[in-house]
C-alpha cells in the first residue's frame, strides 16, 4: 500500500527542522515515497539522514524508521527463485554497511543456505488482498 501525501509529509515533517542541512536528501526521499521508487534508495536516504543526525536529533527519524520497518523487507533469491524473506529491522547505531553485512551474515551463517549465488534485495512488502 502506497502512503498518501499526508502520511509522507507526517513522516518527513519532523526531519525538516532537525536535519535542515539535509534538505536535498529529505526531498529526494519524499519523491521516492510519492512515486514508490526503489526501496533500496529509500533505505540509503534513511541511513544518510541517520548518519547526519546528532544523537539528540535521531528521535526525529522514529516515524521514518517505523514506516520502513512496516513497509520494506529483504527478499533472498537463489537461481532467480525467492527462498526467504527477511524482515527489515534496524538496530541502534547501525549504518548502511553494517546493516547489509548483518543481513548477509544472517543468511550465510544462521540459515546455512548452501548456494554461493544468493541475491538479497530490498522490496516493498507484498500485502495480501
Amino acid at each position: 500500500m502506497q502512503p498518501s501525501y499526508e502520511e509522507i509529509d507526517a513522516i518527513l515533517r519532523p526531519l525538516a527542522s532537525a536535519l535542515a542541512r539535509e534538505a536535498d536528501v529529505i526531498l529526494d526521499l519524499r519523491q521516492l515515497l510519492i512515486s514508490q521508487g526503489h526501496p533500496g534508495k529509500c533505505v540509503r536516504c534513511f541511513f544518510q539522514l541517520f548518519e547526519a543526525a546528532e544523537s539528540h536529533t535521531r528521535s526525529s527519524l522514529a516515524n521514518l524508521q517505523a514506516w520502513l520497518e512496516q513497509s520494506v523487507e529483504i527478499s533472498v533469491c537463489k537461481d532467480m527463485e525467492e527462498i526467504e524473506v527477511l524482515p527489515f529491522r534496524l538496530r541502534d547505531e547501525e549504518n548502511l554497511e553494517s546493516f547489509c553485512m548483518r543481513s548477509i551474515e544472517t543468511i550465510r551463517m544462521d540459515r546455512g543456505h548452501g548456494s554461493h549465488a544468493l541475491a538479497l534485495a530490498f522490496r516493498y512488502k507484498i500485502l495480501a488482498a
